[in-house]
């Protein structure tokens, strides 16, 4: 299975408001790394955010901002 990787929390945060399953969080140097499973759909969901063509629940988004914040903070 191939896994996606991104240091963006707001990137991170539309991945896991989409339900995409974080792996894991992974420290490099000052920042962290949020691994997703499954690599392909995360690259997908990526396009549109990049693109701004996403379209999900805000209120999910924020409560996916707060959650991984909150998990990086609670590793400083």
């Amino acid at each position: 299975m191939k896994e996606f990787k991104t240091k963006d929390i707001f990137e991170a945060s539309w991945l896991h408001s989409s339900q995409m399953p974080l792996s894991r969080l992974e420290p490099d140097s000052r920042y962290f790394w949020f691994v997703f499973n499954e690599g392909r759909k995360c690259e997908e969901l990526s396009s549109k955010y990049w693109s701004q063509k996403a379209i999900g629940n805000i209120k999910e988004y924020v409560n996916s901002y707060k959650t991984l914040k909150d998990m990086v903070f609670s590793r400083n």
